[in-house]
């Protein structure tokens, strides 16, 4: 039921409730106190001026105005006389509407006259596109209305014999209906006729074209059936079609194909010519691999040219995979070399388009050419899209190709490292809004190789390098980009989750040469800026007086939303909680400020952080007290510690001080420890023999000789004489040791003797421990000496004595000698001075134990040793009337003499 017949039932419910039913003759009649009159009708043309007159029948009423009811809406009409009012409408537009008109009595009393529905509508238009098709034993009709009447609007087939001239007509079931079906018994298959639509509503009517056919001419064949496609991949790709077909006359065929993944691709029709049947089969060359193909057939008989049966039902089936096409979009980000010297190369790539993969990839080879070989780094799955790669070695190309069933795809070479060449210079990075970043660059300056092109990359700046990677390939000619620009449908997940608002971007810009990528020029950006989260959390490092140091850290980046421009330091007082003046802290580098505080006072600071989005939340309050003990204390400290320091130190720089110290240590400590052995080469004797130049030979091989060898302890030792008498021939010489050295001629020695020490001799630097006994040391230039014989009783009881023998260096070249020296050993006891050129070292007293022997002896290497030996062995070994032995004694330090 449309709206029309909707209106009308309510406005007769209505009508039927307000007026009074009466009974004539047995007949139930509605009778209403009034009618209403619509000029020119109550169904009229869309725009139409109308006139309505509300009429009234009652003789009770004394009326006083007439109200018209329409829409919710109330009308006072304008009176002709006691009984009848007017009311004109203009431009009427509404479809289906219904009018009431009411009387006011002069008493007061309201009551209802009649109603009227009013209807605007159009008439029908002449139908068009009249076809009839014969099928299932039918005839089928059909036409365009054209457009809607909004009335009811009626249509019917007029069917007329042309050998006969009998008409029939077949009306449609509903109005608006387009399509009438005539039964096929109604008709004559071997007639002409002539068909012809005529429409109806309560405006007019319309008829169309006449048709003119016979039933032969306007059949339809049933749609064949594809059982079968094949797909024949040779040397040229090849489909064939199998169908089985319901009717047995002669047909011609049509198929059309499409790809079902792309629904917005329309379809493809196979051209007659390119469409080769044969029977109920046909094929064509033309398939693309690893794709969903959805196919249809129809057909028409080959004797009517007039109709196609329907489309078939779809066949879809997918194609078989063929190797991948085209390259993976790769690229590398090399960290730096780790301590281990390892290098980490991620390396990154993008899948395949939908029409490159040619079937399903299974994964990724990831693989580098050493001696025409190649070497598999790594087989990645089908998800994975990086991989990161650490090893000591790393070749110049790395190559990266995607697999199937079929076979690889072509490897994409990844130059690793970077060409010694320029970058692109300038680059400046601009937000853009919530959607992306606007980057543009200058190329580099002239070079030897053409830029090939660009890669800008770009990576949250939060984090580590597994965050979120993208690149994009840019040509040569083009200078900039926009970030978050959707270039195909398989980027656009990755770039747009790769840009979100408040988030900091690191962004490099690299020119591409044909040895690779060269140097890459880099920023950071925003895509919008926002206000920090959180402000600086402040500490106090320092105190210095009234003042104290602030100190804070930076803000966490994830934190920061955008560039920070400067701080903010907000300070008040605790006791009061008034804010004083803020200060500002321009530069964003700073991370420490002065504060001048009263003391004794509470202050309560902490600090805000500014980006040009505005100024941020505030970080952590610290509370700051600035007493009295804050600053004394540390004064008080700094006074007691400061003041024992400098005394202390005036008693270490004062030499007065440090020899009174020294002489009152040595009354308490034992003789060995503060026992001197000073450096040979800083010795008086040394520097004086340098500046006489007495011993020039000498002094040049002490100088340029000389090793200070460790000093070694030696105990002194009485042996028992049983064990230590030897046999020894009084008036016998002792063996004398020869050196070849050449000394120059040198002063007398001073007198050795103890008991009258001489009082020019001067003690300088070490003086080695002599025996009163042998205190004397013989050099001379005559060749072989002999020692003195001393005393027969003395030589007596000395035989019985065990010697111990000392080894010594023999023969050591010396430098620049020619003549030998021998060193012989006397006995110095009686005060009898050399009579050859001779030096000695004389022996302090009170330096050393009277019961000591020492030797002192030249040797060879101008070393001088020192023999500890008991007066008695000494003795013997000077009265010995056998040949001495050879005697190499321990002197741990070298003296020039």
């Amino acid at each position: 039921m449309d709206l029309a017949n909707i209106v009308g039932t309510i406005t007769a419910i209505t009508t039927m409730v307000l007026c009074v039913r009466s009974n004539v003759s047995g007949l139930s009649i509605i009778q209403c106190p009034g009618k209403v009159l619509i000029k020119p009708a109550p169904v009229f043309l869309v725009g139409s001026n109308i006139s309505i007159t509300c009429v009234s029948m009652e003789q009770n009423c004394n009326i006083s105005k007439f109200e018209l009811h329409t829409n919710e809406k109330k009308i006072q009409m304008e009176l002709f006389n006691k009984t009848a009012a007017h009311y004109w409408m203009v431009n009427v537009t509404t479809q289906d509407s219904t009018i009431f008109c009411y009387v006011e009595c002069v008493d007061g009393e309201r009551m209802f006259l009649s109603a009227a529905s009013l209807q605007s509508g159009y008439p029908p238009d002449q139908p068009k596109d009249l076809i009839c098709i014969w099928r299932y034993n039918n005839m089928t009709c059909t036409w365009t209305a054209g457009k809607q009447t909004l009335l009811k609007t009626y249509y019917s087939i007029h069917v007329q014999n042309e050998i006969t001239g009998n008409k029939q007509m077949f009306s449609t079931t509903f109005p608006t209906t387009s399509n009438v079906t005539v039964p096929g018994d109604k008709l004559e298959k071997v007639s002409l006729y002539k068909v012809w639509v005529q429409a109806a509503n309560a405006l007019g009517s319309a008829t169309s074209k006449d048709l003119t056919f016979s039933i032969h001419d306007i059949v339809k064949p049933d749609p064949p059936n594809i059982t079968k496609v094949e797909f024949i991949n040779n040397s040229v790709a090849k489909t064939i079609i199998h169908w089985r077909n319901s009717t047995s006359a002669k047909c011609r065929f049509e198929l059309r194909y499409r790809i079902t993944s792309d629904p917005g691709v329309s379809w493809t029709l196979v051209g007659k010519n390119a469409f080769h049947i044969n029977g109920n089969s046909g094929h064509f060359h033309n398939w693309q691999p690893f794709k969903e193909y959805e196919f249809q057939i129809r057909c028409s008989l080959v004797q009517n040219n007039n109709y196609w049966s329907d489309w078939s039902k779809s066949f879809i089936k997918k194609t078989p995979e063929a190797v991948p096409v085209g390259g993976l979009d790769v690229w590398s980000f090399c960290e730096p070399v780790e301590p281990n010297k390892h290098r980490k190369i991620i390396i990154y790539w993008k899948p395949l388009r939908p029409q490159e993969t040619r079937g399903m990839i299974l994964g990724y080879h990831i693989f580098y050419r050493h001696n025409g070989l190649e070497v598999t780094i790594q087989v990645c799955n089908v998800s994975e899209t990086r991989y990161s790669w650490r090893t000591l070695w790393a070749p110049d190309h790395i190559f990266i190709s995607a697999f199937n069933s079929k076979g690889n795809s072509t490897p994409a070479v990844l130059h690793i490292g970077e060409a010694n060449m320029m970058a692109p210079r300038n680059l400046m990075v601009a937000p853009a809004g919530d959607s992306g970043i606007y980057v543009k660059w200058e190329p580099p300056d002239e070079t030897s190789e053409p830029v090939l092109g660009y890669v800008v990359d770009w990576r949250d700046a939060v984090g580590s390098n597994n965050q979120l990677f993208v690149w994009k390939r840019i040509p040569r000619d083009n200078h900039s980009l926009f970030i978050g620009q959707i270039f195909s449908p398989q980027e656009h997940g990755a770039e747009r989750r790769s840009i979100r608002p408040r988030r900091r971007y690191n962004i490099s810009v690299t020119a591409m040469y044909q040895k690779g990528p060269g140097r890459s020029c880099s920023a950071q950006g925003y895509s919008v800026e926002g206000r920090p989260t959180t402000g600086p959390n402040i500490s106090v490092i320092k105190f210095a007086g009234r003042q104290v140091q602030l100190k804070w850290g930076e803000i966490p980046l994830e934190k920061q939303q955008g560039f920070i421009t400067n701080y903010t330091i907000y300070l008040k007082k605790g006791a009061d909680g008034s804010y004083l003046v803020p200060r500002y802290v321009t530069n964003a580098d700073v991370r420490t400020y002065w504060l001048t505080l009263d003391i004794d006072t509470v202050y309560i600071v902490h600090m805000t952080a500014t980006t040009a989005a505005g100024e941020g939340a505030k970080g952590a309050e610290t509370t700051i007290k600035q007493d009295y003990y804050s600053i004394a204390l540390p004064l008080q400290l700094s006074m007691g510690i400061t003041i024992p320091a400098a005394f202390l130190l005036t008693l270490t720089f004062a030499k007065t001080v440090r020899r009174r110290i020294k002489t009152i240590c040595k009354m308490f400590l034992p003789d060995w420890a503060h026992e001197e052995f000073p450096n040979v080469e800083n010795s008086l004797v040394a520097k004086r023999l340098q500046i006489i130049e007495e011993v020039p030979c000498l002094q040049s091989a002490v100088l340029l000789m000389y090793k200070d060898p460790p000093v070694t302890e030696i105990e002194e030792m009485l042996l028992p004489i049983n064990s230590l008498i030897q046999t020894v021939h009084g008036n016998q010489q002792l063996e004398q040791t020869t050196f070849e050295i050449s000394i120059p001629d040198v002063p007398e020695a001073h007198n050795c003797d103890l008991s009258e020490p001489n009082e020019d001799a001067e003690t300088i630097g070490y003086k080695p421990q002599i025996s009163s006994s042998c205190q004397l040391a013989n050099l001379s230039r005559n060749g072989d000496q002999s020692v003195q014989k001393a005393g027969s009783d003395q030589a007596k009881e000395c035989k019985g004595l065990h010697t111990p023998t000392f080894d010594r260096i023999d023969e050591i070249p010396t430098i620049g000698v020619t003549e030998d020296m021998n060193i012989s050993l006397s006995c110095c006891q009686n005060g009898i001075p050399d009579k050859y050129n001779n030096y000695i070292l004389k022996k302090d007293e009170g330096q050393f134990p009277v019961d000591e022997h020492h030797r002192m002896y030249v040797t060879e290497g101008l070393f001088q040793e020192q023999t500890l030996l008991p007066d008695e062995l000494v003795n013997c070994l000077l009265h010995s009337e056998e040949d001495s032995i050879d005697i190499k004694s321990y002197f741990p330090q070298i003296v020039a003499i």
